[in-house]
């Protein structure tokens, strides 16, 4: 079953928009938090403009995140590919 044309118009107005908040938080020298599924509950990727990312939580009962470790060049990449992003412009 093909998805309407609606929802494909929808998810890349979706797509889009999340491309740009990535750039502007690059461009502020802010991280960009990647959400998964299959992380445990409260981790979370952290995506640098430098090219580089981590995986963080946040700790309960605590107002700020901790890396605690950075994924491999390799592992990066395959990340990004996951979630369809292209390398962080400011990187390239």
């Amino acid at each position: 079953m093909q998805k309407p044309d609606y929802i494909i118009e929808l998810e890349k107005q979706a797509g889009l928009a999340v491309e740009q908040l990535r750039e502007e938080h690059f461009e502020k020298n802010l991280p960009f938090m990647l959400g998964n599924m299959n992380l445990p509950e409260r981790h979370f990727y952290f995506e640098f403009f430098d090219g580089k990312i981590a995986i963080a939580t946040f700790p309960e009962n605590q107002n700020d995140f901790q890396i605690l470790n950075y994924l491999s060049e390799k592992q990066s990449h395959e990340l990004r590919d996951s979630y369809n992003l292209l390398p962080c412009p400011i990187y390239i």
